[in-house]
């Protein structure tokens, strides 16, 4: 009866391909995007080339978004020693080789701005540094369906 097994054998995996597909992951909510930001951000300011840190925006609540959705923002600024380029190309090496960023966009008009996007985790983070002596990291999380 090789025939019969194999019609179980397909039912099963096409209740199996069927329980996959009917529940997608839904993904990390404002809140726990705008975590993955505080922390992202605050490893960041820690090294050592950036000194006097204040956090300019610290998030922790939802702002409303498109249709009924919310996100999450957080921002930190401080003074850099250096080149302004060479910031950047440390921070972005900690950011795509640390935690998994893809670079977006880069900008070079007044300062050097980088767009890094981490799409698991639905943040976007840019790094501004101009070539004065202060750099800004800000972040934001994707518009998700807010909490019920």
């Amino acid at each position: 009866m090789i025939v019969g097994r194999s019609w179980r054998t397909l039912a099963v995996l096409a209740v199996l391909a069927a329980a996959s597909c009917s529940a997608p992951d839904p993904g990390p909510t404002a809140a726990q995007a705008g975590q993955t930001l505080k922390s992202h951000i605050g490893q960041l300011m820690r090294l050592p080339r950036l000194h006097d840190v204040a956090v300019t925006d610290p998030g922790g609540a939802d702002v409303a978004c498109g249709a009924g959705g919310v996100k999450r923002t957080y921002a930190a600024g401080a003074r850099f020693d250096g080149d302004p380029e060479l910031l950047v190309d440390l921070l972005t090496g900690r950011m795509t080789g640390t935690w998994g960023y893809r670079v977006e966009r880069v900008f070079i008009p007044d300062s050097v701005k980088t767009v890094l996007r981490l799409a698991p985790a639905r943040v976007t983070v840019t790094l501004d540094v101009p070539a004065d002596d202060r750099a800004t990291i800000t972040g934001e999380t994707d518009c998700v369906p807010a909490p019920r």
